[in-house]
């Protein structure tokens, strides 16, 4: 420090580097003040305004995590609506399969029943028919050879004039 001393002006700064006593203590003192003053007016306002920033974000946060809850329940209920909905058309569906077999055996056997009664009737009616031609050709056959035997018998009997009555009683047949 002596060749510090030595120089000219060195002094002043030296002087002016270390404040005297009085004023280093005043200078603590008013930061100190500084310090208490900013802390009560400003640190411990803003602590205020931190401290309701973070309880109204918590409150934000449990609401939001209400409405989650609230909105997967809702959800779930509606999955087991769908899934209530699903199974109750799947059931419709499977009865209306059930029902509409029924009812096509039932209009088949009707059906059946139907054609079994025609068929029955139509097989009446071809034997009454089968009948009456039947008797229908006796009585003509009957007729026919009354017919040829008188004509047989009127005249003389000879194999010519035989095999001649029957030709024509024949082409008389396909008329």
């Amino acid at each position: 420090m002596l060749f510090f001393t030595q120089t000219a002006g060195v002094p002043e700064i030296i002087t002016s580097l270390f404040p005297n006593l009085p004023n280093f203590i005043a200078h603590v003192l008013a930061t100190i003040v500084l310090i208490v003053v900013l802390s009560k007016l400003m640190y411990k306002p803003f602590r205020k305004t931190i401290r309701d920033r973070r309880n109204k974000i918590n409150e934000l946060l449990s609401e939001a995590v209400q409405k989650q809850t609230e909105a997967n329940i809702g959800v779930k209920k509606a999955e087991a609506l769908l899934q209530d909905a699903k199974s109750e058309s799947s059931l419709i569906i499977q009865t209306s399969k059930v029902d509409a077999d029924i009812q096509k055996t039932h209009i088949i056997n009707e059906a059946h029943k139907y054609a079994d009664i025609i068929k029955s009737q139509a097989e009446k009616d071809i034997a009454q028919e089968r009948t009456k031609v039947e008797a229908e050709i006796k009585t003509t056959i009957v007729n026919v050879a009354f017919d040829a035997a008188e004509q047989i018998l009127q005249k003389e009997i000879n194999k010519t004039k035989n095999k001649q009555i029957v030709d024509e009683f024949i082409e008389n047949l396909s008329k």
